[in-house]
């Protein structure tokens, strides 16, 4: 199956068997409309700034007007409309409007992202060999992207299986960031420690870090839910349904990552 891939920057691409490049603008709607012509099946991710809904609602507008058959969206596990978190409130926006098309559609809601961790957490180690964060001893089954992408893959190369189906995408394991730094201490042979830090704590540091402010309330938002616990520790079986295997570990990722972290 021929794949067309959008890209802003051509030098964030690259060759890839049966995948053309294609440059557009999300919020331009000339160019995205030649972009999506005779486009079939549809993955819908953007990043998350403030306003992304209007985006992809925007492009699930034109897909479904240029006769697209089927729209993966890649959501956020908690999507709903009265979230604490913009984020969350603003996928459950997509999700209402892609319900409301003609448009075939499947919806994934992954939950936190390890390689989120190639961030800050990598930052702080290298420089520290600490972990900084606000969910004190908060459990989260976070997942590998790679295992998001595998899921979203095999969605789109079969979507007669998938259609109207929403997936909750997690990890195997419900983890804290003691479990991270034990991983990482294995992976890279260093002495790496968890120090729980407060949400205003946090909240300084990403400041610092020159982070939105609307952006750090979504962020801090989502690590007050995940440092209470109850459904934000909830493991899926979705992933291993669907891929007939395991979802990957933070063993897996420590080793795979190790480089970035020293």
């Amino acid at each position: 199956m021929e794949t067309r891939a959008l890209h802003r920057d051509v030098r964030k691409t690259r060759a890839l068997p049966n995948v053309s490049w294609v440059r557009a603008d999300l919020d331009d709607t000339r160019g995205l409309r030649i972009a999506l012509d005779g486009t079939e099946r549809l993955f819908l991710l953007t990043g998350n700034e403030p306003d992304f809904a209007r985006t992809q609602m925007g492009v699930v507008r034109a897909a479904e007007e240029l006769g697209v058959t089927h729209v993966v969206k890649l959501s956020a596990l908690g999507a709903s409309d009265h979230s604490r978190s913009t984020i969350a409130r603003e996928h459950w926006a997509v999700e209402q409007a892609l319900l409301g098309t003609r448009l075939r559609w499947t919806i994934l809601r992954p939950h936190a992202f390890m390689q989120n961790w190639l961030g800050d957490v990598a930052e702080s180690v290298r420089a520290e060999s600490a972990i900084y964060a606000p969910i004190g001893d908060g459990r989260v089954p976070f997942i590998d992207t790679r295992d998001i992408a595998a899921v979203s893959a095999e969605v789109l190369l079969h979507v007669e299986a998938h259609v109207g189906r929403k997936y909750v995408l997690t990890g195997g394991e419900a983890i804290g960031y003691a479990d991270l730094a034990g991983a990482l201490s294995e992976a890279t042979g260093r002495t790496i420690t968890y120090r729980p830090i407060t949400l205003d704590e946090a909240r300084a540091r990403l400041a610092a870090g020159g982070i939105a402010a609307a952006a750090i309330d979504a962020i801090l938002a989502i690590a007050a839910y995940q440092r209470a616990g109850g459904p934000t520790a909830t493991i899926s079986p979705h992933v291993e349904q669907i891929l007939g295997r395991r979802p990957r570990t933070i063993r897996d990722f420590a080793r795979d990552y190790a480089s970035r972290f020293v």
